[in-house]
């Protein structure tokens, strides 16, 4: 596959909050402007309208987006679901959105009559799993990339003892237990288990205790901004401990001089884009928007691409088209993905996804 690059010919990639015109199949994004990386998820989704526009024939696609000011989850899903040119939406990219807006996508309230297929970019909470035949995601689920992370703090770390400082929710609880278990059956011992709370954490303490305990990894499941603190805190007592935070850590990238050093998990990384498909969509998007592409953008094109493939292939019956995904990577090939093969089992979890432990590096 060839990304198109931006040459002036109609894309039809702008993303819209009009409704679809009739002989065009749209592509719905859960798009809440006042979420971090949304820009990216934008930008992902149009090269992959732009791509699948440009491939010629009768079938064009369009992104279309809820109205302007709408960020509930609910609101936004409805609005996407309600709009019979849709067959099927990008998001939510958010775990807690996501469960927020499966009932509206599976369209409960008139038994499934307008139920439309909804694949996440970025969704990782293992709740999902199985949650819903009407519900996809294109990342590994939390226990995945915490067994890798593991993994990686055992055998490139060559770390034995570990503390893990977790935000006190769903996400950071799951995080750590599969982290646990799987570091401690590798010959890893915990020497640290915390939660946090934002904005009432005793960072200087948890990081002094870090220090006397003598831990050689540290491992964070929470947000960014509160791993921007800690590691400012356990840096000021002067060790120097590698850390490790969750997906959301990968902003770090943006604070590159202060954090340098700093790793973080993803699920793609355009430094290690070698196979066609992700290096032709690096160039691509280096053209259109002078960045580098990050694991946002990376995993919403890919989604919109697997929305835009099944709609090529059945049509715009929302039905069809949520079967037909359901069959990719067991009797439909899997798709060539910017982030990897795109393929489901049976829970409509990605198979054969890699996780990455990536590296904050100075500029």
């Amino acid at each position: 596959m060839a990304l198109a690059s931006n040459s002036g010919a109609d894309s039809g990639a702008t993303l819209t909050a009009m409704p679809i015109p009739a002989g065009t199949l749209g592509i719905g994004v859960a798009y809440d402007p006042s979420q971090a990386g949304m820009t990216s998820v934008a930008r992902g989704v149009s090269l992959a309208v732009r791509n699948l526009n440009a491939r010629g024939g009768n079938v064009r696609f369009v992104a279309r987006t809820s109205t302007p000011g709408v960020t509930s989850a609910v609101q936004s899903a409805t609005e996407l679901r309600d709009d019979p040119g849709v067959i099927g939406v990008v998001g939510h990219s958010e775990s807690g959105s996501s469960l927020d807006a499966i009932p509206v996508y599976e369209d409960v309230e008139h038994e499934g009559e307008h139920a439309v297929v909804a694949v996440s970019p970025t969704a990782t909470s293992p709740r999902l799993t199985g949650h819903s035949e009407w519900f996809f995601r294109v990342c590994p689920n939390d226990l995945a990339a915490s067994e890798a992370v593991a993994r990686y703090a055992l055998d490139s770390l060559g770390a034995r003892r570990a503390a893990v400082i977790y935000r006190n929710d769903s996400y950071g609880r799951d995080w750590t237990a599969a982290f646990v278990r799987t570091f401690g059956s590798g010959g890893g011992e915990i020497v640290q288990r915390d939660p946090y709370l934002s904005g009432v954490t005793e960072w200087q303490a948890y990081a002094g205790y870090m220090r006397f305990r003598e831990a050689d990894v540290f491992l964070f499941p929470g947000s960014v901004e509160d791993a921007e603190e800690a590691i400012r805190a356990v840096r000021a007592t002067g060790a120097d401990i590698p850390f490790i935070g969750g997906d959301a850590a990968s902003a770090l990238t943006a604070k590159a001089r202060e954090f340098a050093g700093a790793r973080y998990t993803a699920f793609f990384d355009s430094r290690e884009a070698t196979t066609p498909v992700a290096a032709a969509f690096v160039e691509a998007f280096r053209a259109e928007f002078g960045v580098e592409p990050d694991q946002r953008a990376a995993l919403a094109f890919d989604a919109a691409l697997l929305i835009g493939e099944a709609g090529l292939a059945v049509g715009a019956d929302r039905a069809r088209i949520r079967e037909w995904i359901s069959r990719v990577g067991s009797d439909i090939p899997p798709l060539d993905g910017v982030a990897g093969p795109i393929a489901f089992d049976e829970h409509h979890d990605p198979k054969d996804r890699r996780v990455i432990v990536a590296l904050v590096e100075a500029p």
